[in-house]
């Protein structure tokens, strides 16, 4: 039996009033600006109170990839179990969609382990040669492969693979990556000794407010090291610059 015509009118209408609704929903989602966004992050992240978090899930939900990535931030740092997971496979999603920060980061939280969640190399591995196949190079995945090469993570070890990539990082400018170079021509089996590439390196992590290459480049003016010539002047200003640092990398 068919539906009376006002029957059909007012589905006919519902329907086409959903899409319209749908359709400004999307449209204001996707118009939401990257600093709301990070806004929300801040607050959700720090306080975890639901009003900024709701509108991460309502702005991602909606087809916002920068909520989504925000979304999937904020859960990972949740006192929850529950979701931490979820951010975890929110990031898996967006990693799939070829999203590099995301493979990145998703690479980074498997070497590492999550607080409940425990690390997964193959799959750590798997999404860092995603992530550093994109340009420009993601730092901090370089330094995650070399990581996992030169411990032998889900991989046999292999100290010229991890120092290609401790060496990408470092040209990319991750700071750790620069101390640890530094260290590997100074000390380390795998590289000729070179004191002039670890004072190159040493000073490149220092000047990027590392602590641990302004305390070691105190103490190569202290003792006269890398080709330096002792100076006491050095000495206390590295020493001081490594205090700053601590005190810079604590507030954050």
């Amino acid at each position: 039996m068919k539906a009376p015509m006002s029957a059909r009118f007012a589905l006919t209408l519902a329907a086409a009033f959903a899409v319209v609704v749908g359709t400004l929903a999307t449209l204001a989602a996707t118009h939401v600006s990257d600093a709301q966004i990070d806004d929300w992050q801040m607050q959700g992240a720090s306080t975890h109170d639901a009003s900024p978090v709701w509108r991460l899930r309502l702005t991602a939900a909606f087809g916002n990839a920068a909520a989504r990535e925000a979304l999937a931030d904020v859960s990972i740092s949740s006192t929850r179990l529950d979701e931490r997971r979820d951010g975890v496979e929110l990031y898996r999603q967006l990693a799939l969609d070829g999203a590099p920060r995301a493979q990145a980061t998703l690479g980074h939280l498997l070497l590492r382990g999550v607080p409940g969640i425990a690390p997964d190399y193959a799959e750590s591995r798997r999404w860092l040669e995603q992530a550093v196949t994109h340009a420009p190079l993601d730092a901090q995945a370089a330094y995650d492969l070399a990581t996992l090469h030169r411990n032998g993570y889900g991989v046999a070890r292999d100290d010229a693979l991890a120092l290609h990539w401790l060496a990408r990082a470092a040209q990319a400018g991750l700071p750790l990556a620069q101390f640890q170079l530094a260290n590997e021509y100074r000390f380390g089996a795998t590289l000729p000794h070179d004191d002039a590439l670890a004072l190159q390196w040493l000073t490149r992590a220092a000047n990027a407010e590392l602590p641990e290459a302004n305390l070691a480049l105190a103490i190569a003016y202290r003792n006269g090291e890398l080709g330096l010539k002792r100076d006491v002047d050095e000495y206390w200003a590295h020493v001081k610059e490594s205090e700053h640092d601590l005190k810079h990398v604590s507030r954050q």
